[in-house]
């Protein structure tokens, strides 16, 4: 059985055939008149994101409106999901917009993070993410199972070809955790250890720290090789929420850069993670 696309994702691509028809000045009935395959009530439904999107008929519509080819081959790459992880196979019970945020990670360029209150899920130890999940209200999968999911997420940062890129920011509070002994500890050095990684970024917002734009919540900004389907995803504890508009994520893109510039630099913020560590031990 196939594995679906991100909803998500479906509704960017079809945004993204209308946008690109719009912008041909092309109506609908002349694109359903010469595009093979297409006739007016699927050309709406692929639009409108309310059908499986097929890789084939979205790039007879990319050729037909010359889309770019790069852009062209991103869409079609993230239809046919070439990269999802196998390892998802048996976790269909989990939230479906966490099943978007793993695959849409395969395909990401860049992950850019603010975390409040804990360690990014992408850079949890096993022992830490229990200790995490535990402490929420579940029901399927165990919480065996989903810490096997976040740590099996974590291999986006150490695949050999092209790896994905974060950097996050996390506050100083979140560095602190009544949990069991050594759990805390080994935490932290693990983020030493990421830090050493190229391709991750760990900067720490103090205590102290001036008012910034992640006082508001914590969000997670997508970077895809095209801009324009770069996305920002909110969460909460009783709901999560996609942002899609361009106009909008480039409000949080723009927050992010205000909120790396309040915290401590590169530097300064792994000694802060050393600091806290060697306290503990």
């Amino acid at each position: 059985m196939a594995v679906a696309v991100p909803a998500v994702r479906y509704r960017r691509i079809a945004a993204e055939l209308r946008r690109l028809r719009e912008l041909k000045s092309l109506s609908a009935e002349e694109v359903a008149a010469q595009v093979p395959g297409i006739n007016l009530v699927k050309l709406s439904r692929y639009e409108n994101a309310r059908v499986q999107l097929k890789p084939d008929v979205v790039r007879a519509l990319l050729d037909f409106y010359g889309c770019e080819e790069e852009l062209k081959e991103v869409l079609v790459e993230i239809l046919r999901d070439k990269r999802r992880p196998g390892w998802m196979a048996g976790y269909e019970q989990l939230n479906p917009l966490y099943t978007d945020l793993i695959r849409l990670e395969e395909t990401a360029t860049g992950h850019k993070s603010y975390e409040s209150a804990y360690i990014p899920g992408l850079l949890q130890t096993r022992q830490y993410a229990h200790a995490i999940i535990a402490s929420g209200v579940i029901n399927k999968p165990s919480v065996e199972e989903r810490v096997e999911v976040r740590i099996n997420r974590q291999s986006v940062l150490t695949r050999s070809d092209n790896p994905l890129k974060l950097w996050a920011v996390i506050h100083e509070s979140a560095l602190t955790m009544h949990a069991a002994p050594g759990v805390v500890t080994d935490q932290l050095d693990k983020l030493l250890q990421f830090s050493r990684l190229p391709n991750i970024k760990i900067q720490i917002m103090p205590a102290l720290s001036p008012p910034h734009p992640g006082m508001t919540g914590p969000f997670t900004l997508l970077e895809f090789r095209q801009r324009d389907l770069d996305l920002v995803l909110l969460s909460g504890m009783l709901s999560s929420d996609w942002v899609e508009d361009p106009e909008h994520v480039d409000v949080y893109r723009a927050a992010f850069d205000e909120i790396m510039a309040t915290a401590l630099p590169l530097d300064q913020s792994l000694d802060l993670i050393t600091q806290k560590r060697d306290a503990l031990k």
